[in-house]
């Protein structure tokens, strides 16, 4: 698939997590606090359908990259999908590049990285037009406005 933010959209709704994974993630994080329980159950909520647990997970990703996490290239992953659905692509993007930066070829992150910038360009392709519009609206309407005080004059 050429496009990457379809290609990216595709895979991305294929691994939604289920309620049932949801829930059993969270059984064990709370009943046995670890940081590989804990990372679970965020890469679980980042998958999530729900953007408020997609934001929990984030914290938890966080708190997990603060603590130094041993797994912390799949914390910036885990953090990136969960920006991604939430239409966060400028802070989906910043972590996708904290994981380029330590490998350049991790190929899930090439893609999502792919699909952030192609979606940040045509946004921002799409303000730039939006305010070439309104600056064209804005001389017309001095254009018009010079013109009708000429011809009052003239009369």
């Amino acid at each position: 698939m050429s496009d990457p933010v379809a290609a990216f959209d595709l895979k991305i709704s294929n691994q939604i997590s289920p309620p049932d994974l949801l829930k059993q993630t969270a059984i064990t994080y709370n009943t046995t606090p670890t940081p590989q329980s804990t990372f679970s159950y965020a890469y679980a909520l980042s998958h999530s359908a729900k953007q408020s647990e997609r934001v929990y997970g984030l914290q938890l990703f966080d708190q997990l990259i603060a603590s130094n996490y041993e797994h912390s290239v799949d914390c910036f992953y885990g953090s990136a999908v969960a920006q991604y659905l939430n239409g966060d692509f400028s802070g989906s993007r910043k972590s996708v590049e904290a994981i380029l930066r330590a490998n350049p070829e991790n190929e899930r992150a090439l893609e999502l990285h792919a699909a952030t910038i192609q979606i940040i360009e045509k946004k921002e392709r799409q303000e730039n037009i939006a305010v070439g519009t309104g600056v064209l609206a804005v001389g017309v309407g001095l254009v018009v406005g010079i013109a009708g005080i000429l011809i009052g004059k003239k009369r």
